[in-house]
C-alpha cells in the first residue's frame, strides 16, 4: 500500500508539473503576441504597391503615401476623420477618413495608362450611401477631368462599378448586388493587359470582362471623386453624386495585375 501511494504521488506531481509548464508557455505577463504578422500596411507594400494611402491622419490636409515614392496627396475641401470605431483592419485600430460630397483626395504625379500596361488599384470602403467614385484616373489633378478611366464607384442602388474608357467604346462592369451596407469591404480592380479587366471583392473574383482595355492616356490617381460623365452607369453631369460619401482606408496602386491569390491575402489581413 505504501509503494502504491508513493507511485500515485509521483504520477500526480508529474502531471501537475507538465500542466504548469504548459500554462507558463501559453500565458505571459504582457498578454501580447511576439510577432505582429501581416497587416493592411505591410501586405500591400510587400506585394509591390507604388502608392499606399492609409488615410489615417488625425489632422491636417496631407494624405501620406507610405510607399517608397512618398507621393503625398491632399485632402481637397479639408480633412474629416473617425477614430478607430469599426476599423477595417482589426489588428491595428487607427484613424480613417470620412469623405463626403465635398471632400476627396488628389495625388501628385501622373501615370501612363495604356492597353498594354497592367495595373491594379485597391481600397477598403464602408458606406450606407449609394453614390461616388472610390478611386480611379483622370486627366486633371483637381478639376472635372474630360478624360477619365478605371473608375471604381457605386451607382445609385449601391452596386459596385468598374468604368473603363476604351479606345472606341466604354467597358462597364456592374455587380449583381449592392455593397452600401455599412460594412467594410475590400475591393481590387485589375487591368490585365493579357486578359482584360477584373474586380475582386472581399478576396474573391466578383466580375470580369475579357478583351476590355483602357485607351492610352496620361492621368492622375484620384481618391473619392472624379467626373463620370460619358459612362452609361455614371452620374452624368451631376458632380455631387460623383463624390464618394462614406469611409475609406488603405487606398493603393500597383503597376501590374494582382493575382487572385494576392487579392485573397489582402482581404484576409483585414477582418
Amino acid at each position: 500500500m505504501a509503494l502504491f501511494g508513493v507511485l500515485a504521488l509521483v504520477a500526480y506531481l508529474g502531471t501537475t508539473t507538465t500542466i504548469s509548464a504548459f500554462i507558463a508557455r501559453v500565458n505571459n505577463t504582457n498578454d501580447t503576441i511576439t510577432s505582429a504578422g501581416p497587416t493592411c500596411h505591410s501586405v500591400p507594400l510587400a506585394d509591390g504597391a507604388t502608392r499606399l494611402y492609409p488615410l489615417n491622419e488625425s489632422t491636417g490636409v496631407v494624405a501620406n503615401d507610405e510607399s517608397a515614392n512618398h507621393a503625398n496627396g491632399t485632402y481637397q475641401g479639408g480633412r474629416q476623420s473617425q477614430n478607430q470605431t469599426e476599423y477595417p483592419c482589426v489588428r491595428e485600430p487607427d484613424w480613417y477618413a470620412n469623405l463626403d460630397q465635398t471632400h476627396w483626395v488628389s495625388t501628385p504625379g501622373t501615370y501612363s495608362i495604356a492597353p498594354g500596361s497592367s495595373t491594379s488599384q485597391e481600397a477598403w470602403f464602408n458606406t450606407y450611401n449609394n453614390q461616388g467614385v472610390i478611386c480611379g484616373f483622370g486627366s486633371t489633378q483637381t478639376g472635372q477631368s474630360p478624360a477619365k478611366t478605371n473608375l471604381l464607384a457605386l451607382n445609385n442602388t449601391g452596386d459596385l462599378l468598374f468604368l473603363v474608357q476604351g479606345t472606341s467604346t466604354t467597358y462597364e462592369l456592374v455587380s449583381p448586388f449592392a455593397y452600401s451596407d455599412g460594412g467594410w469591404h475590400n475591393v481590387i480592380a485589375v487591368h490585365d493587359a493579357s486578359y482584360g479587366i477584373k474586380v475582386y471583392l472581399d478576396g474573391a473574383l466578383l466580375m470580369q470582362q475579357a478583351g476590355a482595355h483602357p485607351a492610352a492616356m496620361t492621368a492622375y490617381f484620384r481618391i473619392g471623386y472624379e467626373n463620370t460623365n460619358g459612362f452609361t452607369n455614371g452620374y452624368g453631369t451631376n458632380q455631387t453624386l460623383a463624390h464618394w460619401w462614406g469611409s475609406m482606408a488603405f487606398v493603393s496602386f500597383y503597376p501590374f495585375a494582382l493575382s487572385a491569390a494576392q487579392a485573397a491575402r489582402h482581404y484576409q489581413v483585414g477582418p
